[in-house]
């Protein structure tokens, strides 16, 4: 149940209501109908949704090395500009797991130009 109103609480935020006064009028809601008890399971439910959104929305660039930030920054332009998204808003990370290239991840969709993707596909064929 309180996954129900906290979904209720971010679709209310989301469309404009101030979050003190959503959660206001959710708290009214609440003590008319006896369920206070519910607004600490609420809060930690909206934490979970607001986390899984923030997700869905940020675009991760993780290159090998620092030095190749902005050569991945270049030549990963063209998959930001189809996820609607600049090079700024891309968040930078160093990966230690990547040989070279880069990868970005963001908006449901995963670009990957490592090398160990390149060294992991000849392995596997290379072992077939």
């Amino acid at each position: 149940m309180e996954h129900q109103y906290a979904q209720a609480l971010w679709r209310i935020v989301e469309k404009g209501k101030t979050p003190k006064d959503a959660v206001a009028n959710l708290r009214r809601v609440l003590e008319r109908h006896g369920r206070m008890r519910l607004l600490s399971k609420i809060g930690r439910a909206f934490a979970r949704i607001a986390a899984r959104e923030s997700d869905k929305r940020a675009v991760v660039l993780s290159v090998a090395h620092a030095k190749d930030e902005a050569g991945a920054k270049r030549a990963a332009k063209e998959a930001l500009r189809a996820m609607d998204s600049s090079a700024l808003e891309a968040e930078v990370r160093l990966d230690s797991t990547l040989i070279g290239g880069w990868r970005l991840e963001g908006r449901e969709r995963l670009v990957d130009a490592s090398f160990k993707k390149y060294l992991l596909s000849l392995y596997n064929r290379a072992t077939q």
